[in-house]
């Protein structure tokens, strides 16, 4: 079984490989509803992750970091129900 933190780190390290100055953008879900949201900005080489429910921003220079919020927001939201 892979861990969901692996798949997370995987989807953002995706993100810093693909070449040029466009922003990437990915959606996080849980049970099909949209919780969260990460934008990368190459040319800071920043991450922004976007919680749905709490609408807040939060920017990291730190893919670890970025991942670490994005599966909190996930466990968070699983654990609502």
């Amino acid at each position: 079984m892979e861990s969901r933190l692996i798949k997370i780190i995987r989807r953002l390290q995706a993100m810093t490989a693909v070449r040029g100055t466009a922003p990437q953008i990915r959606e996080f879900t849980q049970f099909g509803v949209y919780v969260c949201e990460v934008s990368y900005q190459p040319t800071r080489q920043e991450f922004i992750v976007r919680r749905v429910r709490q609408q807040e921003q939060l920017v990291f220079d730190d893919l670890d970091l970025a991942a670490m919020e994005v599966y909190d927001c996930l466990y968070d939201f699983r654990h609502t129900f």
